[in-house]
C-alpha cells in the first residue's frame, strides 16, 4: 500500500512540473493576431481602375431572319413537264427572263396555232400598208388589220406564258425547286428570285428590348459587313408570342460575289441604342445599384453613392458623384467597410 502511494506522489509532482514549465514558456507570448487585425495592418487587398473620359457606344446584338427588299415565287402554270431550267442557283436575272420551260402536246399546239395566227395578221398588215400610204383602203380597215396582229401577239405571249415561265422582277435566282423531267401540279413553286438591291432583317424583341430601340438608329450586319438602320418598329405585339417585329434596311446594291448572301437565313445584327461623347466612364464592375467604392491617395477605401447613366460594352457612364482621375475598386469590394485601409494589387488600364 505504501509503495502504491509514493508512485502516485511521483506522477502528481512529474505532472506539476510539465505544467509549470508550459506556463512559465508561455506566459511572455502575445496572442496571435486575428483576421481583421492583419488586414488592418497589410490592407485589404483590391483591384483598382481610374475613372476617365471617353466616348460610349452602346450596342446590343440581336439575330434575324435576312431577306431582299423584294421576293417573288414563280409557280407551275400547268401540270406539265419541265423540259429546261436556263438558270442557276446565284444567277442575276431580269424582269422577262425565261426561268423554266414546261412543255406537253396541248401546250406546244397552243403556241403553235397562236404563231401561226400571229404570222397571218403580221402578213395582213404588211400587205396592207402600201394601200394605206397610197390611200387606196379605209382608215377602219387598216385599224381592224393592225387591232388584229395586236390581238394575235397577245394571243401567242399567253400561249408562251404556259410554256415560258418568266422572272416577274429583276434580282437573283435564290431556289430552284424542281428538277428538269419532273412534273408538278398547277400552282407549285418552282423557283424563287430575290431582289437584294436592299436587304431586309427582321427581328422579333420583346416589349423590354423594344424600349431601346428607335427607327434610324444605326446597324450592322457584321458577317456581311453592311451598315444599315432600323426601318420600322411594330406598334403591336403578335397575339402568340407578345414580341414585337422590328425591321431593319441594309443597302445590298454594291455586294461582292459570294457575300455569303442567303435569303431566310439567320443573321447577327447589332444596334447602336447609344452614344455619349465626353462620358465619364468607369468599367461596369466597379458599379453596384449607383455605389462604388473609391480608394483614395492614403489607400483607405471610401463608399460612394453615384448617379449612372448609359451602360454597355463593359463600361458604365457615371453622370453625377465621381471625378476623372479617381479610383474605383473593380474586384475584392465584397471584404470593404467604409474607411477600410486597402492594398492595390493591380489596376486596370483605361
Amino acid at each position: 500500500m505504501t509503495k502504491r502511494i509514493g508512485v502516485g506522489v511521483v506522477a502528481i509532482a512529474v505532472v506539476a512540473l510539465i505544467v509549470f514549465r508550459v506556463v512559465r514558456a508561455t506566459s511572455g507570448t502575445a496572442a496571435a493576431p486575428d483576421v481583421d487585425a492583419i488586414r488592418a495592418r497589410t490592407g485589404i487587398p483590391v483591384e483598382v481602375a481610374a475613372a476617365r473620359v471617353g466616348e460610349l457606344v452602346v450596342r446590343r446584338e440581336f439575330t434575324g431572319t435576312l431577306r431582299g427588299i423584294r421576293s417573288a415565287t414563280v409557280r407551275a402554270k400547268s401540270g406539265d413537264e419541265i423540259v429546261e431550267i436556263p438558270v442557276h442557283v446565284g444567277q442575276q436575272v431580269r424582269a422577262g427572263d425565261v426561268l423554266l420551260r414546261q412543255s406537253s402536246q396541248g401546250s406546244l399546239a397552243s403556241v403553235q396555232q397562236a404563231e401561226a395566227a400571229r404570222e397571218q395578221a403580221q402578213r395582213a398588215v404588211d400587205r396592207l400598208r402600201p394601200l394605206k400610204e397610197r390611200g387606196a383602203i379605209s382608215d377602219q380597215d387598216w385599224d381592224n388589220a393592225v387591232t388584229a396582229l395586236r390581238v394575235a401577239e397577245t394571243n401567242l405571249d399567253a400561249a408562251r406564258g404556259r410554256v415560258d415561265l418568266k422572272s416577274p422582277i429583276d434580282g437573283v435566282v435564290t431556289d430552284i425547286l424542281m428538277t428538269r423531267g419532273s412534273v408538278p401540279e398547277a400552282g407549285d413553286p418552282l423557283v424563287r428570285v430575290s431582289d437584294l438591291s436592299r436587304l431586309q432583317v427582321t427581328l422579333d424583341v420583346s416589349a423590354e428590348q423594344a424600349r431601346e430601340l428607335a427607327v434610324s438608329q444605326p446597324a450592322t450586319l457584321p458577317e456581311i459587313g453592311l451598315e444599315g438602320r432600323i426601318s420600322r418598329i411594330a406598334l403591336q405585339a403578335d397575339p402568340a408570342s407578345r414580341l414585337l417585329e422590328v425591321e431593319l434596311t441594309f443597302p445590298g446594291a454594291r455586294l461582292r460575289p459570294g457575300a455569303g448572301v442567303v435569303p431566310g437565313t439567320l443573321v447577327p445584327v447589332r444596334i447602336e441604342v447609344g452614344r455619349r461623347s465626353g462620358a465619364l466612364l468607369v468599367p461596369q464592375a466597379a458599379a453596384r445599384d449607383s455605389m462604388l467604392w473609391v480608394v483614395d491617395s492614403a489607400g483607405v477605401a471610401r463608399r460612394r453613392t453615384v448617379r449612372l447613366g448609359l451602360a454597355g460594352d463593359g463600361w458604365v457612364e457615371v453622370e453625377a458623384g465621381l471625378s476623372a482621375g479617381e479610383r474605383v475598386v473593380t474586384a475584392g469590394a465584397s471584404l470593404l467597410s467604409d474607411g477600410a485601409r486597402t492594398r492595390v494589387v493591380g489596376e486596370s488600364a483605361s
